[in-house]
């Protein structure tokens, strides 16, 4: 029998038990946890597809050891069936513990084997503490999965407010690692195809049942003909949001040289910066992998330059940071021995209109829930599913949607 609605957005109890077998995984077997406490980590509307908790243990190495203070998060299922399902999270949390136990280690491994330093190597998670798919070993997910990271936030790393987006500086950065990121995966194709093989396989997209979505453009159009600057493009704008084969696209496995792994959810809220102590940005970390694919990287460099970065870097910057992607996704290939010939930068600026009809639906909505005001739609996890579906944004959200649409348009991308 399918669960009703109201069964579906019934919040379920989220608890973290027996953290010590999970530590032991990664710290040694030794390893005694002596007390833990959690609370939320975040704000309600803060996260969609899991449940993220602030985990302060005391531990010692061995018995013999003195006691430390262990500063971790615990990324736990979402607390309603409704988000488990749209998120399928028995298969992206698979998914995200093979990043950690296996993708990026490849990663740094090659680089090692092209002569990079350690103290040079790509270095953008937090540290990986274990994890466990359930306390029962026949059981593949349930209430009790958990993937343990270190909390960022206790050596002062911060995220910015998703409805401005960061500025120059905090862009360059994020997009100089995303350009390694994505060259080393290309890299590990043409070195390692074996191992790249593998990578591929666990990269595969998250299956989603559309029919949950089938009226989410509804408010959006509604948003795009009330506005007069907007209302012209209406019917442009239909077509592409209701077009079949555009979903097709997004799920289909690229071809040709320009097909990487990416983060594919690489927004304000899952980027992580750290400053020095003059305030000059440092370093930069990305959080959340649970839905990495296999696809295209301009794809996800338009999907960033268009929601996550401020007005004076959109309005002013844009070229700068395409012109710096491409240099860095060059210069870490090169680094790797690769031949570059396939990625002159004709073949990169041609990828723009063909990825930018793809990304232009994401960022549609995408936009709408980084500009969403929680307190006005009381958006929760027991509110989710409506708040998705009829929400038309507020004001910010129109000014973003219309120079969306102008920018793109002036670009004869849509």
């Amino acid at each position: 029998m399918e669960p009703t609605k109201e069964e579906e957005v019934k919040i379920i109890e989220i608890t973290l038990r027996e953290l010590e077998p999970v530590l032991r995984s990664e710290l040694g077997n030794a390893l005694i946890v002596e007390s833990y406490t959690t609370k939320s980590f975040l704000l309600p509307g803060e996260n969609y597809g899991s449940t993220i908790l602030a985990v302060d243990a005391v531990i010692r190495r061995t018995e013999h050891d003195e006691k430390e203070d262990l500063h971790m998060i615990a990324k736990m299922p979402p607390p309603t069936e409704f988000q488990r399902r749209i998120f399928n999270s028995p298969f992206t949390f698979n998914k995200e513990i093979l990043f950690y136990e296996d993708v990026f280690p490849a990663y740094r491994r090659l680089e090692k084997e092209y002569g990079i330093k350690e103290n040079e190597l790509f270095d953008i998670l937090s540290k990986y503490y274990g994890s466990r798919r359930s306390l029962t070993p026949e059981i593949d997910f349930d209430d009790n999965a958990v993937i343990l990271l270190e909390n960022l936030k206790k050596r002062g790393y911060y995220t910015g407010k998703r409805s401005i987006g960061y500025d120059l500086a905090h862009s360059k950065l994020a997009v100089r690692a995303m350009a390694r990121f994505h060259a080393l995966g290309i890299a590990m194709r043409c070195k390692k195809p074996d191992v790249f093989a593998r990578i591929k396989k666990t990269s595969e997209c998250m299956k989603i049942n559309m029919d949950e979505f089938s009226a989410a453009h509804l408010p959006v159009l509604a948003r795009i003909k009330e506005d007069p600057i907007t209302s012209v493009y209406h019917d442009r704008c239909e077509k592409i949001l209701t077009d079949e084969n555009l979903l097709e696209s997004w799920f289909a496995q690229p071809e040709g040289p320009w097909a990487t792994i990416i983060h594919s959810d690489f927004w304000v809220n899952n980027i992580m910066f750290h400053s020095d102590e003059n305030g000059h940005v440092d370093d930069v970390k990305f959080v959340d992998f649970q839905n990495y694919v296999y696809s295209k990287p301009v794809r996800e460099l338009i999907f960033y330059l268009h929601s996550s970065v401020d007005d004076d870097v959109w309005e002013n910057h844009l070229e700068e940071l395409v012109d710096l992607y491409y240099e860095t996704f060059i210069s870490v290939l090169k680094r790797i021995d690769c031949d570059v010939t396939p990625f002159a930068r004709e073949h990169f600026d041609a990828q723009f209109p063909i990825d930018a009809k793809i990304e232009f639906v994401h960022l549609t909505f995408m936009i709408k829930v980084l500009t969403i005001d929680i307190e006005q739609t009381k958006l929760d996890n027991s509110t989710m599913r409506s708040v998705m579906t009829n929400y038309g944004g507020n004001e910010i959200y129109g000014n973003r949607l219309r120079r969306l649409i102008l920018y793109f348009d002036q670009h004869g991308w849509i």
